[in-house]
């Protein structure tokens, strides 16, 4: 059966996926972990989870899924070494940086591909199995078609999110929130921008009159689909909630451990099971529920509109409301402590603690509610949280295991304790002290029991106790001893016994074995997608020109369209690269592998890999041209550079979240090309959800009237910024930066770094635009012009060359 993989916070909420029926616990120490801003689990309390799970069988995967900088290595290596001490049973990681160093000194350590890996087709899983991944998360994106086609055809245990809180970003890789704010979601700071009101315009029209909510998703509920999830052979179901509160995994967890456990029951009794485990997820926090990317069903339903605070459960209406008192018409019972929501037609909502509730349902179910506050209105009534369900003081390990104990003598007439529990470990303990017959007080099976019982905060519970005879005096400080040392004996026992998963060797070395590129000067590579582009770029003077991955312009690359882009590179002496896409689902595969096979007979010169499937399609390939490491595989350390040099990557595009700083000893440590993205718009997010269909279009991606090619869109947010949306040949929006990255200042910086070659993103931009700048980077390149410092132009933006992330 399928792992339930429960989320914690801190270390109650450990105790809780315990107690409630979690077979595995995803959490986070306090270094290195993408939700920075959660509790989290100090040393000792690890340990404490780590002991206490493993004697349940349930199992504990740390979250080491941020980026890493070079300056963090070293703490990173402790962290791994007392990580793999303690007995974790994995780590999820999203930098490769992490995963080569767990390798080298932590080889029994086993790892887990973050879902910020972005893997979403058959390849990806591939590379990450002959990597040493002993498991995968998939990106949420994909649908029930595909997860059930990846898990036919591998061998690799594949973990899926069911429920919570979903980025827009494509697997969560999104830049709005470091851009905007310096707090990036690869660092664990994420700053949540999808969560605030936008408008969508297209042109100057405004197509949204009222701010929306038009990034923010629905939460994931896929209870209805379990069946059918774990028919496709899904090995984890992964819960989200490392932010919400312990009454949250309580109840999320208790509804799917009940949904999972009636797989095999009649139909009538699995719906039964469906529909109250429905109802108990639909108190907890949510806002709202769809289940859009599992069923291929994205559309304008799957983004709340409105904010994106709690739902709740719908239990009636407020008719009336005087004071702090209100009457109220339910269709469930409400209880004192339980915290509601009221929302009213015209979108105001209350939020309050019930105090009182009179009433009887025999009564037309009319009921007279009492709240603390005293500007009430009416509207309908949601239940947010029971009062049980509400965070509040520590509940503490609930769960325990039977253990059994028999009082006897041994035959030197001392006494002794066996103690054993229902998966047959035993102890046994004597004391000194022999025996004698009781003149009073006689040690009864009674008091036998009651003595024993006396297990406190132990992971047991007494079944039965048992004795010989009843007609001894046994002193009660002899027996305690004999029971302390009979428990601690049992844990130890329960503990050595337990496995912790075996971790997978690497069986891949390089993915190419081309590798050569040499750059001996600085140069600049043009990303265009279009022939005019490329054509614009050969006329400014690009010495590498990159066609292809994703379009702006809602185009598909043909065959006949990359034989005409090498060509026009090539008869004036121009490289022209083949891009790939920076995702690759498993619908989109096909088209990709075709594309690359395209490029390779127009006879390009060498290949981006985007997205990490692209390095297991180049070894299928045997393809023989250098492959580029490009930035959406988050190249952010030197570590991180070695691993994908060792892959066979001829040259790296670092990521965009890099400081110059950091540049710069990534370059001294290489001994590869190393390129970086200086000017342009940089994408902010790719998004599965279409905006567009669903604003300008008929609601839904599918039979979209392609409003895309109509008009240029955009988001307007509060700050009145505009975001450009484009959509790629696949019908994904790029939303791209409010303003160009614009490094043509700071030349002189860039030409000292070692940088071997600068990246302009010219793709969606005119071609009067793409000839132009990469003019100017030629004349700075070539020593004819000379940029003289000006006053800092607040209409674009130098990204993070000078400004470190969060």
């Amino acid at each position: 059966m399928a792992e339930l993989l429960a989320p914690a916070g801190s270390l109650e909420q450990v105790l809780t996926a315990i107690n409630t029926g979690a077979d595995a616990v995803y959490l986070g120490g306090k270094l290195f972990n993408a939700r920075k801003f959660a509790h989290n689990l100090d040393d000792v309390e690890l340990q404490e989870a780590v002991q206490t799970a493993h004697v349940f069988g349930v199992k504990i995967y740390v979250t080491v899924n941020v980026l890493i900088a070079d300056a963090e290595l070293t703490e990173l290596a402790a962290y791994l070494r007392k990580l793999d001490a303690v007995q974790v049973d994995g780590i999820i990681v999203q930098d490769m940086a992490v995963a080569a160093l767990a390798r080298d000194i932590v080889p029994l350590l086993p790892l887990h591909g973050s879902t910020q890996m972005t893997v979403a087709d058959l390849n990806g899983v591939r590379l990450l199995e002959a990597l040493g991944f002993t498991q995968v998360v998939l990106a949420r994106e994909v649908s029930l078609e595909e997860i059930r086609y990846i898990c036919a055809n591998t061998s690799m245990a594949i973990e899926v999110f069911v429920h919570g809180a979903s980025c827009m970003s494509y697997s969560g890789q999104c830049l709005m929130s470091s851009f905007i704010g310096g707090r990036s979601g690869n660092r664990g700071a994420c700053a949540q921008p999808c969560r605030l009101p936008y408008r969508l315009m297209a042109g100057r029209d405004i197509l949204t009159r009222q701010e929306k909510y038009l990034l923010s998703l629905k939460d994931l509920n896929a209870l209805p689909y379990i069946d059918a999830l774990i028919d496709a052979g899904v090995s984890s179901f992964k819960i989200e909630g490392r932010m919400k509160g312990t009454g949250y995994v309580r109840s999320v967890v208790h509804a799917y451990r009940r949904v999972i456990d009636a797989h095999c029951r009649p139909h009538k009794d699995r719906y039964q099971i469906l529909q109250t485990s429905l109802e108990m997820v639909e108190e907890s926090f949510n806002r709202m529920y769809q289940q859009d990317f599992l069923t291929h069903r994205v559309g304008r339903r799957t983004i709340t509109e409105k904010a994106g605070g709690n739902q709740g459960h719908r239990i009636g209406i407020i008719t009336i409301c005087r004071g702090n008192m209100a009457e109220a018409v339910l269709d469930e019972p409400v209880s004192t402590g339980d915290m509601v929501k009221i929302l009213n037609q015209d979108g105001r909502e209350c939020i309050d603690e019930v105090r009182s509730a009179l009433g009887s349902f025999m009564d037309k179910k009319r009921f007279t509610l009492e709240f603390r506050r005293s500007d009430l209105h009416t509207g309908i009534l949601y239940r947010l949280a029971r009062r049980e369900d509400r965070s509040g003081g520590s509940v503490g390990l609930t769960r325990r295991l039977p253990l059994y104990f028999h009082v006897d003598i041994t035959v030197e007439g001392v006494l002794r304790l066996t103690a054993w529990d229902e998966a047959g470990h035993t102890a046994e303990f004597s004391s000194e002290y022999i025996v004698q017959k009781a003149a009073k007080r006689p040690a009864t099976a009674a008091w036998i029991y009651n003595q024993l019982n006396r297990l406190g905060d132990t992971p047991f519970v007494l079944a039965d106790a048992s004795i010989w005879d009843e007609t001894y005096m046994i002193p009660s400080s002899v027996l305690n001893t004999l029971r302390r040392q009979a428990v601690k004996m049992i844990k130890q026992n329960v503990l050595r016994e337990y496995t912790r998963p075996r971790s997978h060797r690497i069986v891949l070395s390089a993915v190419t074995g081309t590798v050569s590129d040499c750059i001996p000067d600085l140069d600049i590579a043009v990303r265009c997608d279009s022939l005019l582009g490329v054509e614009a770029a050969v006329r400014g003077g690009a010495g590498r020109i990159i066609f292809g991955g994703e379009s702006y312009c809602h185009c598909s690359f043909s065959l006949s369209a990359w034989q005409q882009a090498v060509q026009a590179a090539h008869q004036h002496g121009v490289s022209l690269w083949a891009a790939t896409p920076r995702i690759i689902c498993q619908n989109t595969a096909v088209a990709v592998r075709d594309e690359i096979k395209w490029a390779l007979q127009s006879g390009v010169d060498g290949i981006y890999a985007g997205a990490m499937s692209v390095l297991m399609l180049a070894r299928e390939l045997q393809v023989q041209v250098p492959v580029y490491a490009d930035w959406p595989l988050n190249i952010f350390n030197s570590k991180a550079a070695a691993e994908y040099q060792r892959l066979g990557c001829a040259g790296l595009t670092l990521s965009p979240e890099a400081t110059l700083r950091q540049i710069r000893h990534i370059v001294q440590n290489s001994d590869c090309p190393i390129e970086v993205l200086v000017q342009g718009k940089l994408e902010m997010m790719v998004t599965e959800y279409c905006s567009l269909a669903a604003f300008a279009g008929t609601g839904n991606k599918t039979a979209c009237p392609s409003v895309c090619t109509t008009s240029a869109f955009t988001l307007k947010d509060r700050h009145d910024e505009l975001f450009p949306i484009v959509t790629d040949q696949y019908c994904r929006n790029h939303i791209l930066n409010s303003r160009d990255l614009d490094m043509v200042p700071y030349f002189s910086e860039l030409s000292r770094s070692g940088i071997a070659l600068l990246r302009i993103e010219g793709r969606g931009r005119s071609t009067a635009w793409i000839e132009s700048i990469t003019k100017q980077y030629r004349r700075l390149c070539d020593g004819t012009e000379t940029m003289l410092f000006s006053k800092e132009d607040r209409k674009v933006t130098r990204g993070h060359f000078f400004r470190g992330i969060i």
